[in-house]
């Protein structure tokens, strides 16, 4: 009867505990929904990486396409004797410059999947890490 006379007069404590209690799922919820948020946030810039390297690659193989057709009117027109050779190589020139830029612009773009594989909860290594892991 002593104990249980005990546990009747000790409300304060139990109350404190309780409280301490909900405190901390308090911050184990602001901490999950902090979390949360950020990860929501980098799938979203993760996704908008992407897009914008994808609608880059496709603007630069339309440039590509035409910087093609303008290459070869310069070396039919120097064959004709129209243009000079300085012309034809300056056409090559600019068009391997653009190739170039598709080819950076194809590679940011696997790089932004990788990252929102990652993002989206993907597991990714590098071969180097393979190696030293």
């Amino acid at each position: 009867m002593l104990g249980l006379r005990w546990r009747l007069f000790d409300f304060g404590r139990i109350e404190a505990q309780i409280a301490q209690a909900q405190e901390r799922e308090a911050e184990l919820l602001a901490a999950y929904r902090l979390v949360s948020l950020r990860a929501t946030a980098d799938v979203e810039d993760a996704f908008t990486e992407l897009l914008q390297f994808e609608q880059q690659v496709l603007a630069l193989q339309q440039g590509e396409t035409a910087l093609e057709h303008a290459r070869s009117a310069a070396a039919a027109a120097y064959q004709q004797g129209v243009v000079s050779q300085i012309e034809v190589l300056q056409s090559d020139e600019k068009w391997l410059q653009l190739s170039d830029a598709r080819l950076q612009a194809q590679i940011a773009a696997v790089r932004a999947s990788i990252q929102v594989f990652k993002a989206l909860g993907g597991g990714w290594s590098n071969s180097a890490d393979a190696a030293a892991g």
